[in-house]
Formats: structure tokens, C-alpha cells, sequence
């Protein structure tokens, strides 16, 4: 099982979630909003940008599908620097605490 954690911009969260919930595999995200601070590709100051962090537990299959989708609908035109990170880690063990069941059953 595979836990994704991606850092996406406020505006473009909407289309990434929609993206994400049509995808066989996914059977839920969280999401938390937040201010990241990065530097500015021009001038190299520390530049605020409204972000989200989206999370979502997936069966190891479905893993790469649903990190190409969240690169594929949070990137802005060609790419900038600002558009965000997707973490992909190993998740030992998941329970689903209404009724126990452990591991893919429990996602």
C-alpha cells in the first residue's frame, strides 16, 4: 500500500480532486489547506502561495496511476517552480477503526 502526499496550489485543487475521484482505485482524499513559502524562480526571495495538501491512501496498482493523474491536472501551462511536490511512501499497515479491517480491505 502506498500513502501520497502532494502539495498542489489553491486554484488548481478543484480539477486534481475531480481528476483523482474518477479514478478506479481511489476511494478517498483528504485535504488541508495551507500558506507554503518558496523562493521565487526570478529574484530568489521567499514568495507565499496559497497551497493545498491533498492525501490518498491507494493498493500499491493503482499507486502510479494516481501520482501521474495529481502531476498531470496540478501543473500549471508548462511547469513552474511554484506548481507543487507529490511524496509517494510505503504504508505498513492501515485500520479502518469502524470495523477493524486491516491492510487494502480497510481502504
Amino acid at each position: 500500500m502506498k500513502e501520497i502526499k502532494a502539495y498542489v496550489r489553491g486554484n488548481m485543487v478543484d480539477g486534481v480532486v475531480t481528476a483523482l475521484g474518477a479514478l478506479e482505485g481511489v476511494t478517498g482524499v483528504a485535504m488541508v489547506e495551507l500558506r507554503a513559502f518558496g523562493h521565487a524562480a526570478s529574484d530568489g526571495r521567499l514568495t507565499m502561495v496559497d497551497m493545498v495538501k491533498l492525501e490518498v491512501d491507494v493498493a500499491d496498482r493503482w499507486a502510479d496511476t494516481a501520482v501521474d493523474c495529481i502531476v498531470r491536472h496540478a501543473r500549471t501551462g508548462a511547469g513552474h517552480p511554484g506548481d507543487g511536490r507529490v511524496f509517494l511512501s510505503e504504508l505498513a499497515d492501515t485500520v479502518r477503526i469502524s470495523d477493524g479491517d486491516r491492510g487494502e480491505d480497510s481502504l
